[in-house]
């Protein structure tokens, strides 16, 4: 199903979803476009996920005041410095924090695509704190074939997922650009798959990718074209990420008023809507 960003998140994105998988990692792959028209709609959920690094796409719905919790384990813009909206909002307690490991994302990801009822993860992760700061993602369990001790991670199953790929094909099959970080895992995971692509694919491309850069359409509720609809962050195979344009995003939300302008002026106040 071809839709628009307004179509794909008036129709399968119902207000207060339950869990909200953004994809993207770093300021690579953010599928902005439809963020965008959540933030346009004040479309808000009730738990954002991230991957394990998340940038703009999961501040700006954070800063909307769209995200009563967020599971995640690392919101920032590497060089360019700290998230401020989801700083404000965590320090302000206006935010839930649900604190989550890159292992426990991943392969809690992995777990909820494969239809697993929890997940064992890699050694060395139970001397962490994060178990403890998060006891409704961790438990610890007795390896049935050691006897060991080993701690274990609670499948992560969106209610919605929104990814960024290269292209689709007319039936829906779509594929990724260089690395697609979580979000096929996202995807295999979710109820609902949205996937944001920059293109329509030429003939034959889709078949001569690697399976692994594939998502099959079977899995694709809607395909959104938006050409350049990552940006200001990147699309891998399409374009870098417009550091200007992030620096500019950073200036101004340092402060709640700046943030409200920058929503503004770029086209996501709520009066800009369009059926």
């Amino acid at each position: 199903m071809f839709l628009s960003s307004a179509e794909a998140i008036e129709r399968l994105v119902p207000q207060g979803t339950g869990l909200l998988a953004v994809g993207g990692m770093h300021m690579h792959n953010n599928p902005m476009e439809l963020v965008r028209e959540l933030v346009r709609r004040r479309r808000g959920v009730r738990r954002l996920l991230t991957s394990p690094s998340a940038s703009l796409a999961a501040d700006l719905l954070i800063g909307a005041g769209l995200v009563d919790e967020v599971a995640t384990a690392y919101i920032g813009f590497e060089h360019l410095g700290l998230a401020p909206a989801y700083r404000r909002a965590a320090e302000s307690a206006a935010i839930n924090v649900v604190e989550l490991c890159e292992a426990a994302i991943v392969h809690g990801l992995y777990a909820g695509a494969g239809g697993l009822p929890f997940i064992a993860l890699p050694a060395g992760l139970e001397l962490s704190d994060v178990s403890s700061a998060n006891p409704e993602h961790f438990r610890t369990l007795t390896d049935p074939f050691t006897g060991d001790r080993v701690l274990v991670a609670a499948p992560l199953r969106p209610n919605v997922s929104l990814i960024h790929a290269i292209a689709a094909d007319e039936r829906g099959n779509v594929f990724f650009a260089g690395a697609h970080f979580t979000d096929r895992l996202m995807a295999m995971a979710a109820k609902t798959v949205i996937v944001q692509v920059e293109r329509m694919a030429e003939a034959g491309e889709i078949a001569a990718q690697p399976a692994e850069s594939v998502l099959p359409g079977f899995l694709v509720t809607a395909v959104v074209v938006a050409p350049r609809g990552c940006l200001p962050t990147a699309s891998h195979g399409a374009y870098g990420y417009d550091e200007p344009g992030l620096r500019a995003y950073l200036k101004l939300a340092r402060t709640a008023e700046g943030f409200t302008e920058y929503v503004q002026v770029n086209g996501m106040a709520p009066s800009e809507v369009t059926a």
